[in-house]
């Protein structure tokens, strides 16, 4: 048995977590991380459509582990990413209803605690009516705006990059910028006026605002539209919707330029000074003094030893 199963049932834990886990390779490692979050937790999964749903399905059997089996084809940094987050927050509130949940936590099937499952119970129970998502206003951040002003028409499409379909993708996107047709900061949807705000994809909110986000992507579609064709919507869509509800006075307010990826990413430690670093045992000592709960990315094979010292650590520091 896995050495944190083992010691969760010793142990009380007061916050129940459905964690939301994308991923599209590495069963292992994704079956691994399941294995050391919290045992009461329930894990709302969603395989990309292009990848093989029984290479997952076939190592994890867990009756807390739920599949969505309507799986969304995703494209990077377009409205695929969140519709296949709403697809994992409905599935969560569905059960919500049955067995009340206190917040749903977004990760990627590459990431990996780094601290116990009893400091993070501690942590959100101190935290309990906040919510841990970023929201930084896109007025006044110089250059950082010009991807979000860019039209990115055909984004949704599963069109490989390299491809001439996605060149011609690319090509009219930079045309559209160029001839001066872009998006605007600012928007309105259904009777409401918005301004962009940016955050991280990763975040931990409440049910409530869980269903404030579904019930846009439902009832919405001039919210939903302005979405369609933007940069990365994944870390704008429910970010812009909560600095525009009564629950902007419970997350975390970013003010001032935007600095770095890092600083609007409240839980997780990722390393993007070459694409996305896949850490190793090399990068242990960083990665605990980087006092951030989870960290991204982690492969099988690549970071073994390091999964394994992080196991040792979780399970000698408690809270």
């Amino acid at each position: 048995m896995n050495y944190s199963l083992s010691l969760q049932a010793k142990r009380r834990f007061d916050m129940k977590f459905a964690f939301l886990i994308a991923a599209h390779n590495d069963p292992v490692q994704l079956k691994r991380l399941i294995e050391c979050l919290p045992r009461q937790a329930v894990f709302i999964v969603h395989i990309d459509a292009k990848s093989d749903l029984q290479a997952f399905t076939s190592i994890i059997s867990d009756s807390r582990v739920y599949f969505i089996e309507d799986r969304t084809d995703v494209m990077w940094g377009s409205i695929g990413v969140v519709e296949a987050q709403m697809k994992m927050i409905r599935q969560a509130l569905e059960i919500h209803r049955q067995s009340p949940i206190d917040y749903l936590m977004m990760l990627s099937g590459l990431d990996y605690p780094l601290w116990s499952n009893e400091r993070i119970d501690a942590f959100f129970q101190e935290q309990k009516g906040r919510e841990l998502i970023v929201t930084l206003c896109m007025e006044g951040q110089g250059e950082l705006t010009k991807l979000y002003r860019e039209h990115r028409p055909f984004n949704y499409k599963s069109w490989r990059y390299g491809t001439l379909k996605s060149k011609f993708r690319v090509s009219l996107r930079k045309l559209f910028y160029a001839i001066g047709i872009r998006k605007s900061l600012h928007f309105k949807a259904g009777g409401r006026e918005y301004v962009l705000h940016k955050g991280s994809m990763n975040w931990a909110i409440s049910p409530s605002l869980a269903s404030l986000a579904l019930s846009y992507w439902d009832n919405n579609p001039e919210y939903v539209r302005y979405f369609h064709d933007g940069f990365a919507p994944d870390e704008t869509f429910i970010h812009t919707l909560t600095a525009h509800s009564p629950f902007a006075s419970k997350a975390i307010v970013k003010e001032g330029r935007f600095k770095d990826q890092q600083d609007i990413t409240p839980l997780h430690f990722i390393d993007y000074t070459h694409g996305t670093k896949v850490f190793t045992e090399e990068d242990f000592d960083m990665l605990m003094d980087s006092g951030k709960m989870f960290c991204r990315k982690v492969m099988t094979g690549a970071s073994d030893k390091l999964l394994d010292m992080i196991d040792d650590y979780r399970s000698t520091h408690g809270r």
